[in-house]
């Protein structure tokens, strides 16, 4: 690497932030407007109604409350971006500039930074910590003026190495800086004037980076820390909370030595902040890049630094912050507590990739919120976060900082797993060894490293395709399984780049060609322009617009709202795709539930109503639909056909009704149904297959044309609206099922019998509900059409008459083996009567 030098002092050309008093104001209405928008989503997510399977419900809960934190906390730091003045300079200081050597790093970096250090005009003496007593160090110490310190203890690492070389160190002030990091002339001069006021224990300066395009990897390294030295860094310097950062941190010696010297430890520079503000030394940061260092540009090296990271600010949060706690302000001590959390961010990011994948396998859901109401409260708060994020992005340092930070957040998802081992880590007491991070690195293409996203990549696709073919009538049609899919794909994708960005040397290989062809062809190059102007562009557009694009957000989320209400206000979800809803349970008139308040899921009761129709009549379909929106109406439209030729008055029934001799009264019904406006079941003619119904039969021909009286019903009805209405096949055959399906469009669930009755089985024995069950389930899943696989399912006769079992103890193991085995079953109606009915009624599936 050719190791840069800078002569220009700062702030350049290159320099983005800008402060200005009105710029505040508008920030600050858009966080009120976002903490109001948080408090809707809140109230909503936790209404109890709204909570799925409860395990994945409960860490998608941990996972959204995590992330509301971190926002609140990035608002927090957005409140009063105002940089600090500097007083007036009254006198001269006497300075002491450290940096260190450890074995192994580049002798060029080193010797380059040292140089760099010298031509800063402010007086100086400058100290090279040598951990290795290099012979050629020493020796190039003397040529540059340098004094050359050494030891023959490693103890405490870094802040040993300093505090043996503060030892000599006789200057009021003590400039730290990494080996890698050059500073620019001004430094001095930038950041002494602060000293003036004696309180004052450090000041800490932005840390910029010459290397962030060396990778991919470095590239997404800087990008995560353009915010945090933007305007966080310079928000936590009005509330006395200014981090300092080991590389390039300058503080007054009296402060050091009233705590003993540099803290040691793997996050020492955040250690040492801890103890100085809990002394009552207050902190300064100057948003200006007065020094540029590297940025790991490998993913070794990048995983390193963020495991000894999470590994030592996790050490401090449990171990040093509660010592220490009492001297700090409100402020610090809201500061020094969350901070460290950052590095929860792995657990977290596993949860979110562990979510889809469980449910997905188990076609079970974390919550169940209706779309439009989600949407309502979630779009607008995370638009406002993203408008928010826009405009602080005036505060960033540099002019190639502003962006939407992909790479960054992308690189930052795929070290889950590194953060989660600093968390056990900490918890088991793991020691991480002091190792710097590596500054010439090699790239590799490594597997290892990226083995537990390549996991989880395969996980997700193997969750995805599981559940397609398991549960392959949900895997479709319904909106809410292909939201899971599509998350499940997006994190699929996420950990598939960091595989990817793992294989350095073979994109070195990508970046050598695309250079070279750029070079080859000037339209290659022109269209790279092209791309990095509109791209900017886009930028600088949406920071300055982001008040205007607010009032939008504010448009829609009204619109939206007004929507939510007016469509929950005349229809209730729907209840089509029925495995996202509560679980539905009804009974035969014969069967007397518990009361509304012992029913596991009291708001989703099926009311069942047989209405007779008599063939040959033209009189009206008169269901009564009840008056509660808490209760769904079940109707079994059931032909009369009369005692004398049952059969004939039925196939003459079907053919006038194909050929429209009813449609009067059909028009009537749908107008009912219309009226009504709350969900609606409804079965024509069910187990039309068997004949002991007196509309039932076992003919090719009459089954044939019954298919057909069902398709021109539903057909009819849709044809007037009758959004409101599912359609419930009963087939009571799974012969039927093979050869009777009307087909998609026409149905929306399946109504199957499984009722144990001896007296009507074969052996004349009883048989468990998985028995029972087992055939028209296998029927169903082998079918030739893949559309009849995506239907809910209803058990429409659900008990026992008698058997090996009890009644309540066969419909108790019944309902169990449905929520543990049979995710398609969302709901049943009970048949029989039994005496430890309510009991049972407590124990109902919610999922």
């Amino acid at each position: 690497m050719k190791w840069p030098t800078f002569t220009d002092p700062a702030p350049n050309e290159t320099y983005n932030f800008t402060a200005k008093v009105q710029d505040m104001r508008p920030l600050r209405v858009l966080i009120v407007i976002g903490l109001l928008f948080m408090a809707a989503f809140v109230w909503v997510y936790f209404q109890p109604a709204n909570q799925g399977n409860a395990w994945l419900f409960g860490l998608l809960t941990v996972s959204v409350i995590f992330k509301l934190l971190r926002l609140l906390h990035e608002w927090y730091h957005y409140w009063n971006v105002r940089p600090s003045t500097p007083p007036r300079v009254s006198r001269v200081w006497t300075v002491d500039v450290l940096t260190t050597y450890c074995p192994g790093e580049p002798y060029e970096m080193v010797l380059n930074t040292l140089q760099a250090i010298q031509a800063m005009p402010y007086p100086h003496t400058t100290f090279l910590c040598d951990e290795a007593d290099d012979p050629y160090l020493r020796q190039q110490c003397a040529a540059l003026g340098v004094r050359h310190v050494t030891r023959t203890s490693r103890k405490d690492a870094k802040a040993g190495n300093i505090n043996n070389a503060l030892q000599q160190a006789t200057g009021e002030i003590c400039l730290v800086l990494d080996p890698d990091h050059v500073p620019v002339p001004n430094f001095l001069d930038q950041v002494l004037p602060y000293f003036e006021d004696a309180s004052i224990g450090f000041v800490q300066c932005v840390q910029g980076y010459y290397n962030r395009k060396e990778s991919v990897v470095a590239f997404g390294a800087a990008e995560q820390t353009y915010s945090f030295y933007g305007p966080m860094m310079t928000c936590m310097g009005n509330y006395g909370t200014a981090q300092a950062i080991g590389a390039n941190c300058t503080f007054r010696r009296a402060a050091l030595d009233s705590i003993g010297g540099h803290a040691n430890g793997l996050s020492e520079d955040m250690h040492t902040a801890m103890r100085l503000h809990a002394k009552g030394w207050k902190s300064v940061y100057v948003p200006l890049p007065l020094s540029y260092g590297l940025v790991p540009a490998t993913l070794s090296a990048y995983y390193k630094q963020q495991l000894k990271w999470a590994r030592g600010t996790f050490e401090l949060l449990f171990i040093t912050f509660p010592k220490v706690f009492r001297g700090l302000s409100g402020r610090q001590r809201l500061h020094y507590g969350t901070l460290p959390i950052y590095y929860l961010l792995g657990v977290v990011q596993l949860i979110d990739l562990l979510i889809p994948i469980c449910s997905l396998v188990q076609m079970q859901l974390p919550l169940y919120l209706d779309l439009p109401l989600f949407a309502t409260v979630y779009l607008p708060l995370l638009a406002t976060g993203f408008l928010i994020r826009q405009y602080a992005q005036r505060w960033l340092i540099e002019r190639h900082e502003p962006g939407f930070h992909l790479v960054g957040g992308l690189l930052a998802s795929g070290t889950w797993w590194v953060y989660v081992l600093g968390f056990i880590y900490t918890l088991l007491r793991v020691k991480v060894p002091y190792i710097p991070t590596p500054k010439d690195d090699k790239p590799r293409n490594n597997m290892i490293l990226v083995l537990p996203n390549l996991l989880m990549c395969l996980a997700s696709v193997v969750a995805i395709g599981y559940s397609t073919y398991e549960f392959g009538r949900f895997a479709h049609d319904n909106i809410y399984s292909r939201m899971l899919i599509g998350f499940a794909l997006l994190n699929a994708a996420i950990m598939g780049i960091n595989v990817l960005i793992g294989q350095e040397k073979l994109l070195v290989w990508i970046s050598v060609r695309i250079r070279g062809l750029a070079r080859r062809k000037s339209a290659v190059w022109s269209v790279r322009i092209m791309a990095w102007k509109a791209r900017y562009g886009l930028y600088s557009w949406l920071r300055l617009s982001a008040i205007p694009l607010f009032g939008v957000v504010l448009l829609l989320a009204t619109g939206m709202t007004i929507y939510t209400y007016q469509e929950h206000a005349g229809l209730p979800r729907h209840i089509r795709h029925a495995n996202t809803q509560p679980f539905y349970v009804g009974a035969e008139p014969s069967v007397t539930l518990a009361a509304p308040s012992r029913i596991a899921n009291p708001d989703h009761r099926l009311v069942v109503q047989h209405i007779g129709w008599p063939v040959g009549s033209s009189s009206p379909i008169q269901p009564i639909l009840p008056e509660s929106a808490n209760q769904i109406p079940l109707l079994y439209l059931e032909p009369m056909p009369g005692q004398t030729h049952p059969q004939k008055a039925m196939l003459a029934f079907i053919q006038a009704m194909l050929a429209g001799k009813y449609n009067p009264v059909l028009e009537q019904f749908a107008r009912t149904l219309n009226t009504y406006k709350h969900p609606v079941l409804v079965s024509f003619m069910p187990e039309f297959d068997d004949p002991a119904h007196p509309w039932g039969s076992e003919h090719e021909p009459t089954l044939r044309l019954y298919r057909q009286a069902w398709q021109y019903l539903v057909h009819f009805c849709q044809q007037r609206g009758t959004e409101n209405v599912a359609w419930i096949w009963c087939p009571s055959r799974p012969s039927s099922i093979t050869d009777h399906f009307p087909g998609n469009p026409y149905v929306d669930w399946l109504g199957l019998p499984i009722l144990d009755d001896p007296a009507e089985a074969p052996d004349e024995r009883g048989w468990s509900f998985a028995s029972l069950y087992q055939i028209p389930r296998n029927t169903v899943r082998l079918h030739k059409s893949y559309s009849i696989r995506q239907k809910p399912i209803l058990i429409t006769h659900f008990g026992s008459v008698s058997g090996r079992l009890q009644p309540a103890s066969w419909i108790q193991d019944g309902l169990t083996i449905i929520q543990e085995r049979y995710p398609e079953v969302r709901g049943v109606v009970f048949d029989y009567p039994s005496p430890l009915l309510t009991k049972v009624m407590d124990n109902l599936p919610r999922n």
